[in-house]
């Protein structure tokens, strides 16, 4: 995980730190452009920083103790996993944000082929969301699959 943040915490610098070759073709640097990639270099450096802290601390601490006092109430089991997960989080807004600017970026450049190109690229990243919940819902699942899981006892209550 710390490669990634690294990676994408380099590449959103580059982005801060730039002016592009050619304004009129990729003009990244108006506002909303730039502090989403503020926005994306901070969420990069605070996943590459949180993911050096899970690691520093779980190697340090025992197998015994951390079930112990980190999973003692439940507030604390919520935090523990949410601290966990935070590196993966963060670097996952961090990327976001950063493609969220360059496509901006992107349509703001009046270049027809490219703002086609993006629309494209939207298009097929916009899919897996619609075909994530209709896959999960209980009712898209094959009948014998629905039996299976009444007999096993799995169904959620309603």
């Amino acid at each position: 995980m710390t490669l990634q943040a690294g990676l994408v915490l380099t590449t959103s610098a580059v982005f801060v730190s730039t002016q592009p070759p050619l304004t009129s073709f990729l003009p990244y640097t108006i506002r909303t452009c730039y502090i989403l990639a503020l926005g994306s270099f901070s969420h990069a450096l605070g996943g590459l920083l949180s993911g050096l802290a899970v690691l520093n601390i779980y190697e340090s601490c025992d197998r015994i103790w951390a079930k112990n006092v980190m999973t003692a109430t439940r507030f604390r089991l919520c935090c523990t996993l949410l601290f966990i997960s935070w590196p993966t989080i963060s670097l996952t807004l961090s990327i976001l944000y950063l493609s969220l600017s360059l496509m901006i970026a992107c349509y703001a450049s009046g270049v027809l082929w490219l703002q086609i190109f993006v629309t494209i690229e939207i298009l097929s990243w916009a899919w897996i969301p619609p075909l994530f919940v209709w896959c999960a819902l209980e009712r898209t699942l094959p009948e014998r699959l629905r039996i299976s899981r009444q007999q096993a006892g799995t169904r959620r209550p309603f």
